[in-house]
């Protein structure tokens, strides 16, 4: 009977590390190491709901649970692909990573939206705050990277649902390759 609860105990651990396995196949990305989209929906529709939740129930928390919203996109990308192959764009993609891990604090949700554009949910973050964190990560990326960054900024608000914070980031990011690239658009 003892025998029998040892082999029982030692299949649920290994259950439990292939059942961890599976959770990161499903939110993490392959290449960056990143949350995926997936992942970052589910972060995002979270941090939208807490927003209401705190408004509705007009707590102190409200100030914790706001939150700006940065949709970073590596400028030209495809012409570096295209120019230097694949490998060498797969190689960028894992640095831009790295780069925008170490930018933000470790409970910031880091994400690749797919191709080559970054959303970053900044917690209890406030506009003014986001944009010294996005102008941060374009200064750090000129000094440490061979390509520039366009990137959208907008802060929280109770009224609007993820969809509608995230086609705001993604306006103000595409006004900001239209203005030429390599700054930051506030939405």
């Amino acid at each position: 009977m003892k025998n029998d609860f040892q082999i029982l105990k030692k299949e649920n651990q290994k259950l439990k590390k292939e059942i961890e396995k599976l959770k990161d196949l499903v939110t993490v990305d392959f290449l960056t190491k990143l949350y995926n989209r997936r992942a970052f929906s589910q972060f995002l529709q979270r941090a939208c709901q807490a927003i209401k939740w705190s408004v509705k129930h007009k707590t102190r928390r409200q100030q914790k649970t706001q939150f700006s919203l940065l949709l970073i996109d590596i400028d030209d990308f495809k012409k570096l692909n295209d120019e230097f192959g694949h490998l060498y764009g797969d190689k960028i993609l894992k640095k831009t990573a790295k780069l925008l891990k170490e930018s933000v604090r470790e409970f910031d949700i880091v994400s690749r939206w797919g191709g080559e554009e970054f959303p970053i949910i900044l917690q209890g973050t406030n506009l003014n705050q986001a944009k010294k964190r996005a102008k941060t990560i374009l200064k750090k990326a000129q000094k440490e990277l061979p390509v520039t960054f366009s990137i959208g900024v907008i802060q929280s608000n109770p009224k609007y649902s993820p969809k509608q914070i995230f086609e705001k980031v993604d306006k103000a990011l595409f006004k900001a390759k239209e203005k030429g690239k390599n700054q930051i658009i506030v939405g």
